[in-house]
């Protein structure tokens, strides 16, 4: 695959989360990064351009590991290097729901 996420020799078809093959952990916080390549380079085929969007793997691991609804641990990637992430951060940002609410938002409620 390329940089677009394009597998080499397939204009049309793309490669997202596990399947990639990019030098980084296999983790769902990436795929939707793919994800949102992906999305991109195919609205500018439906459009008639020339998909521009690439990825590019951070070069820092990130880890959010949630402990319960209010605690946790983690790192993440910053323009200086990793940095820890605090409890509390980590509770608000993934603890509270394991991110159920953001594809909620996406999809919408379940009966």
């Amino acid at each position: 695959m390329n940089e677009r996420l394009n597998v080499i020799g397939h204009d049309h078809v793309y490669a997202v989360g596990d399947i990639t093959d990019v030098a980084e952990a296999k983790m769902a916080g990436w795929a939707m990064r793919h994800a949102e390549v992906v999305v991109e380079n195919i609205k500018a085929r439906l459009n008639g351009a020339e998909p521009t969007a690439t990825y590019e793997p951070t070069p820092f691991p990130m880890m959010l590991l949630p402990l319960g609804t209010t605690g946790g641990v983690g790192q993440l990637p910053t323009p200086d290097g990793p940095s820890v992430a605090s409890p509390a951060m980590v509770a608000d940002y993934k603890g509270t729901d394991l991110f159920t609410g953001r594809f909620t938002g996406q999809f919408g409620p379940t009966a």
